[in-house]
């Protein structure tokens, strides 16, 4: 390794001259390192690594050391720590300051330097370090690194190599808990040690030169990947401390380091404070006086030489006063560590000569601290124009770090974001930053659900993985929704971006985006569905709360915005219901609301109404529906103004006609004329089955196969059925012709229930519809509990009564259905041995009776009736009243959260009735049966003659559609300054309601005094 071996040594002992000058480089001499490797502190279970090394060595070498060999990662930070290298209580509020440090040093990737003793401020260091790590993955570890002075370290000897060792060793190291002045222990929590060794023993500092020749290194090392000027960055941060503190004060502030330092943590940390806050100018008696009162003991005790000296390496440090940062203890916060930080880079960058034209950087650095107010107040000023190009860059990265605030301050000074997002920078959005854990649940939910909407997201996101290539001709999923292509992506990047910000739940950066958004109610349905459905099949419970919880604000956004919007505008407004963009899927606003089951939508007004008109057609809603029912039976009343319509035609010629053609085929009268022919088909169903059901088919019932072939196909249903019961029917064996009657009779109570559909039309009976549907859900589950006690006791009863019952039926009745009946109060009469009665049961088992209870030597029932009566009251006590009970509560609690949302429930239900009746064909059953013939007999024109090729229709390319899309967007920016006016509005009454309290607090306050 040749940075261990070009590592070096000093050897003591040399013969020295009691009247010469110490000298290093004169009286030690070099060679190659003995102490290095892992470092074990005993008794406690830490591991690190260490090595000793001259005090001279290379920066370089020393650099990558590190980063090579102890395969540390290339620090995005350097935070030196500094001041108070005696022992002393460390403040709560230090502590505190301390913490935050440690965790912006693990959240950032950067590297601590310290002392790396166990004393003073470094031992402090270290536990802070290790309180903030014990839960945290070895990936998460802070990078402590101490360097210290090998001859300052007690117990060294434990750190020195055998000779014949090879390799890397591990190196135990016993921490003294008695201090040996003036030697110090190494701390047990820091990471990684340099022992810096010009071969002094108990001279302290001989680490200094070496520490801050690497910080500068560090500081001047070309890093691309930085986003601060392309280097790393370096902060000191100082608390307390007395002279090498200030001189390292001093040497960092020459080297163009930044400072930081903590007002109120005492010594030369609170006089360069004070005299950072002093106004005028700077004299050295003022100066003094700080010293004096800060640390006069220190002071009394210097000579007026070293005094000078310490005035003049104050009188440096504050001729830069852009490097200096002060935070004061007493308001020592979450924030207040991070802000000074990225303050202090700031200053430094923004002064530099090399730097402060460099608006990029600046930009990058105030981003990745998160530092708004800064970039609002220094950067985008009004004597400064920016073009779109110019923010690019930060853009990306605003996004890739979840910055939504710092989104909006680029969009709102010039950023295009639709010439931003090209395919590049989607691709790299998907492929690179994008979480595959997401993509895994969008392909689970995608396999669970057989969705479309989800499928056509699926496929998006892996397009944009793979480098979006072109659809494959000769893929097996052509007749699914297909690849998009690379003009669909460029027609809708941002509806792209949403997506990408919506799956990995950022919620505050999705608003920003959907603000952008053309179609915003779309978008928002539509990302209410997805993270709705991501929230099913997530593992974790908080994650999918919060998806829960976004589905639900952005169901709220499309609820208020199109309420807004239908208050405006009507007519409008139910266009945007219809409005469908392949961004989406070629979904609408209405299509994705029920796929999300997003109920309160629905269930609004705007789209109520918009459903009516729907179920009415061309009939005017204010038509009370008994008049439209005389007309099913009454024609001519149709034509004599009678019903009303919407439109009114303009030729008097055709008015007829059209008023015949707008009745027949709305929805609601095809209901009706649905209802009415079921009905009667329901009765010619019955009269066939009880009073003419021939061995040949009669003319009513040939009439009844044609009805049922026709309801076939309006289900689109198999006919093949069909033709299997009339064989059934036309057979001669009396068997076969008694098995087909039972068959229909099985199907006409099918039939019969289907009748519950047509009360999902009405306002009352529709959600109790709903219920039993969800009550059914509860009995399904309830079977289950209930045939753990019914085969428990079914087979303990009949093991106990009977021997050897080898009949399958009589078992499953003694077993499944005799415990089944007990349940609803019937009483075995079995078990009780002087009711029971010989006449009823079979010994021989040849009869079909039960087999007979087994029996005693004296011909009496065998079985124990101390056992067999507490088991049956047992039995019944859990099953009629536990069980039973239990059901019924089920059942009240399903019903009541119906009955809270029953209207709501209703008007969603309502909607699959209204698409049911309006994607059919507007032709009365069963007349319909011509209409099919129609279009077989199309069809098979249609495969004999040339295809005709069709061009897709692009979305957003209609005027119609830009039209409304246009009066959305102005809508939108309506909805969202009466959202941020309500914000506005609370924060204040929340300052008018603190202010009061104050006031009541300040006035009692007062009374009190004046009482004493």
């Amino acid at each position: 390794l040749f940075s261990i071996d070009s590592s070096c040594q000093h050897i003591e002992g040399m013969q020295v001259n009691n009247s010469e000058k110490w000298n290093y480089r004169k009286h030690t001499k070099e060679l190659p390192t003995d102490a290095f490797g892992d470092i074990q502190f005993e008794n406690l279970g830490k591991r690190g690594k260490y090595i000793r090394l001259s005090c001279d060595t290379d920066s370089e070498m020393l650099y990558d050391l590190m980063t090579e060999h102890w395969h540390l990662k290339t620090p995005n930070l350097v935070i030196s720590v500094t001041g108070g290298a005696k022992n002393f209580a460390l403040k709560p509020r230090m502590r505190k300051i301390f913490s935050r440090l440690i965790y912006i040093a693990q959240s950032k990737g950067a590297w601590i330097f310290t002392g790396g003793t166990h004393y003073g401020l470094m031992k402090y260091i270290g536990e802070v370090v290790r309180d903030n790590t014990i839960s945290r993955s070895s990936e998460e570890n802070v990078v402590a690194i101490g360097i210290a002075a090998w001859g300052m370290i007690s117990n060294r000897g434990s750190l020195i190599r055998s000779s014949d060792t090879e390799g890397y060793s591990s190196a135990h190291y016993i921490m003294d808990d008695i201090k040996r002045d003036p030697l110090y222990c190494l701390d047990n929590n820091h990471t990684h040690l340099l022992l810096v060794d010009d071969g002094t023993h108990g001279h302290p500092t001989v680490e200094a030169k070496l520490r801050t020749q690497l910080e500068k290194y560090i500081s001047e090392r070309v890093i691309p990947d930085s986003n601060y000027g392309g280097k790393i960055p370096i902060v000191c941060f100082t608390q307390g401390g007395g002279k090498e503190t200030l001189k390292a004060i001093n040497v960092a502030i020459k080297s163009k380091i930044p400072c930081i330092v903590v007002e109120g943590s005492g010594q030369i940390a609170d006089v360069i404070a004070s005299l950072v806050e002093a106004e005028g100018t700077l004299a050295s008696s003022s100066v003094k006086e700080r010293l004096l009162r800060y640390l006069p003991h220190t002071i009394s005790r210097l000579t007026e030489e070293e005094t000078e000296s310490w005035i003049r390496w104050i009188k440096e440090i504050l001729e830069n006063p852009h490097l200096l940062t002060v935070i004061k203890i007493e308001e020592a916060g979450d924030e207040i560590v991070s802000n000074a930080i990225s303050f202090a880079l700031y200053k430094a960058f923004s002064t530099n000569e090399q730097d402060k034209d460099n608006w990029n950087g600046q930009l990058k650095l105030l981003l990745e601290w998160n530092q708004l107010d800064l970039a609002s107040d220094e950067i985008f000023t009004n004597d400064r124009h920016w073009e779109s190009a110019d923010l690019q860059d930060v853009m990306f990265l605003a996004l890739i770090k979840d910055r939504p605030k710092f989104v909006r301050l680029f969009l709102e000074n010039g950023l295009n974001l639709r010439k931003f997002l090209s395919n590049e920078v989607l691709t790299e959005l998907f492929a690179n930053n994008f979480s595959s854990l997401v993509f895994k649940n969008l392909q689970i939910a995608k396999n669970s659900y057989n969705d479309a909407f989800l499928t056509f997201v699926w496929r998006m996101v892996e397009d944009f993985r793979r480098g979006i290539k072109k659809e494959d001709k000769n893929s097996k999923d052509d007749t699914e929704i297909r690849l998009l292509d690379e003009s669909s992506i460029t027609r809708h990047p941002l509806q792209a971006l949403f997506i990408w910000s919506v799956l990995q739940n950022k919620k505050e950066l999705s608003k920003v985006i959907w603000e952008q958004t053309r179609g915003c109610t779309l978008a928002a349905l539509g990302a209410s569905k997805l993270l709705k459905s991501l929230a099913k099949v997530k593992n974790d419970i908080n994650a999918a709360g919060e998806s829960e919880e976004l589905a639900n604000e952005y169901e709220t956004r499309a609820v208020e915005l199109f309420s807004d919007c239908y208050s405006s505008d009507e007519d409008l407004a139910e266009q945007l219901l219809t409005y469908s963009c392949e961004a989406w899927g070629g979904s609408n606003c209405l299509e994705l609301a029920v796929e999300a089951k997003d109920q309160q939508f629905i269930a609004q007004p705007g789209v109520q109404n918009f459903l009516s008109k729907q179920w009415y057609g061309e009939i005017s809603r204010d038509t009370k529906n008994w008049k439209i029912l005389l007309c099913l039976f009454l024609f001519p009343l149709i034509g004599c103004g009678f019903i009303s319509f919407r439109k009114k035609p303009v030729e008097k010629s055709k008015k007829l006609l059209l008023y015949y053609a707008s009745f027949f085929t709305s929805p609601f009268v095809v209901f009706s004329w649905n209802v009415i022919f079921y009905i009667i088909f329901l009765l010619l169903f019955a009269y066939v089955l009880l009073m003419d059901f021939q061995r040949e088919p009669t003319m009513l019932e040939l009439i009844l196969y044609v009805l049922v072939f026709i309801l076939l196909c309006d289900e689109v249903r198999q006919v093949g059925n069909a033709s299997n019961q009339n064989g059934l029917l036309r057979s001669s064996n009396e068997s076969s012709w008694y098995s087909g009657r039972v068959i229909f009779c099985l199907d006409y109570i099918i039939f019969t229930l289907r009748l519950i559909h047509i009360f999902t039309v009405s306002r009352n009976l529709g959600p109790k519809i709903i219920m039993l549907q969800r009550m059914l859900i509860d009995v399904f589950f309830f079977l289950f509990l209930f045939g753990v006690w019914m085969v428990a006791f079914g087979v303990a009863r009949q093991g106990i009564l009977r021997k050897n019952e080898h009949r399958w039926e009589w078992i499953f009745r003694s077993v499944i259905y005799e415990p089944y009946l007990a349940m609803f109060g019937q009483y075995p009469d079995d078990i009780d041995g002087t009711t029971y009665s010989f006449d009823r049961c079979t010994f021989s088992g040849n009869e079909s009776k039960p087999l007979c209870v087994e029996l005693d030597a004296d011909n009496h029932p065998r079985f124990p009736e101390w056992i067999t009566i507490p088991l049956v009251c047992i039995y019944m006590l859990s099953t009629n009243i536990l069980l039973v009970n239990l059901l019924v509560a089920m059942f009240g609690y399903t019903v009541g959260t119906v009955q809270e949302n029953n209207d709501q429930v209703w008007k969603f239900q309502r909607y699959f009735l209204v698409q049911e009746y309006g994607s059919r064909l507007t032709i009365p059953f069963p007349f319909v049966i011509f209409a099919y013939i129609y279009m077989v007999m199309k069809k098979c024109f249609k495969c004999c003659c040339r295809k005709e090729t069709k061009e897709s229709s692009v979305c957003c390319s209609k005027n119609e559609d830009n039209e409304t899309l246009a009066w959305e967007a102005v809508m939108k920016e309506n909805y969202l300054v009466k959202i941020n006016s309500k914000a506005n509005d609370s924060s204040e009454e929340y300052v008018c309601l603190f202010l009061s309290i104050s006031r009541m607090l300040l006035s009692i306050k007062l009374k009190i005094e004046i009482a004493k």
